[in-house]
């Protein structure tokens, strides 16, 4: 995995969310497209998936060759908190 500051320089970038699996009545469903959004507000939303709602074991955000999965994201969203945030 790349390295924190790395990351956190990047955190305005356009990357890649996909892999989240919802369930609703019908059943467990998988997002089709991958969704674009900035870096930082990437993994906060990977970060906050209520796990009774939200599968996150293949969930991940990729940018340019960096690819973080629910655990990286959560552990940079446990350090760095709303300094991840990018107000649009």
């Amino acid at each position: 995995m790349a390295e924190d500051r790395h990351i956190i320089r990047k955190r305005k970038w356009l990357a890649t969310v996909r892999g989240i699996v919802t369930h609703s009545v019908s059943g467990p469903e998988v997002e089709t497209a991958p969704c674009e959004m900035l870096l930082g507000n990437a993994i906060l939303h990977i970060a906050r998936l209520d796990s009774s709602v939200c599968s996150t074991a293949g969930a991940t955000v990729v940018l340019e060759g960096v690819v973080l999965d629910c655990d990286d994201c959560r552990r940079l969203a446990l350090k760095y908190g709303d300094r991840l945030e990018v107000r649009e």
